[in-house]
């Protein structure tokens, strides 16, 4: 068994994982105890996606919203799912690499759903950061797959069929941001290529945000990438006064 295998099956704890996790489940309570997380007007209070808001300039929503859950099935299925997949990807690619991930994937998600999302609609949820973590695997057994045989192939082509079989029900559930998964998806795609590890991370390196010149510029690109965004975020968006609709990532 070679060392990415090794990190696999660690028994090392996913720290960051849980702590966004611990995160989502206290806001989520915060939301019930005060008014509801179904609620729209509580959800806009404490952070979640409004285009108007945003196009107003409370630009720190679309940071906001990804730790904000719609519910308590919308918050389990996020929460497994985020210690499933980002549990894998803290391990391959170390606390702080993952942390970079999921925030970066988390704001162009986030993003993707503002330009796309309709007048008076309220968004929220960690899915694009999620998406986020899967596309960066996809990457990881992409470029690492020789390192696991066989089994590298079939996981990192599991993970295709994933990825498409998740982002087809996006497209047929009501109420569901799909712009949020495709924007975390490949943004993960890229940003999970570019910070491969150049060694398999183990839980005694503290690896940093940005190990190389080709994960410096990536970094550039992506923050020159928010900064056009959210230059552009405006554009085809009208003063209106939000209506009280829910939509999920």
């Amino acid at each position: 068994m070679n060392r990415d295998q090794d990190i696999i099956t660690s028994s090392k704890k996913p720290i960051f994982v849980y702590a966004i996790a611990a995160i989502n489940i206290s806001l989520w309570i915060i939301l019930e105890v005060y008014g509801g997380s179904t609620n729209p007007s509580n959800l806009r209070r404490l952070g979640a996606i409004d285009s108007y808001l945003i196009w107003s300039g409370e630009y720190w929503r679309l940071a906001t919203a990804i730790f904000l859950h719609v519910g308590a099935s919308h918050l389990a299925i996020n929460s497994i799912s985020l210690v499933i997949m980002g549990g894998l990807t803290e391990r391959l690619y170390g606390h702080w690499n993952f942390l970079s991930i999921f925030l970066i994937t988390g704001l162009i998600g986030s993003s993707a759903s503002y330009l796309n999302i309709a007048n008076g609609v309220v968004g929220a949820g960690a899915s694009g950061a999620i998406f986020g973590c899967l596309g960066s695997l996809v990457s990881y057994f992409y470029v690492r797959k020789h390192r696991f045989g066989k089994s590298g192939k079939q996981t990192f082509n599991g993970l295709i069929i994933l990825a498409i079989v998740n982002l087809a029900f996006g497209f047929v559930i009501p109420a569901v941001d799909n712009w949020a998964h495709i924007g975390g998806f490949i943004s993960g795609l890229l940003s999970g290529y570019f910070l491969v590890p150049p060694k398999t991370p183990t839980f005694d390196t503290d690896y940093k945000i940005i190990q190389n010149g080709k994960s410096t510029q990536l970094i550039y690109v992506v923050i020159v990438g928010l900064l056009i965004l959210i230059s552009l975020m405006g554009i085809g968006h009208w003063l209106y006064e939000p209506q009280n609709i829910i939509s999920v990532f």
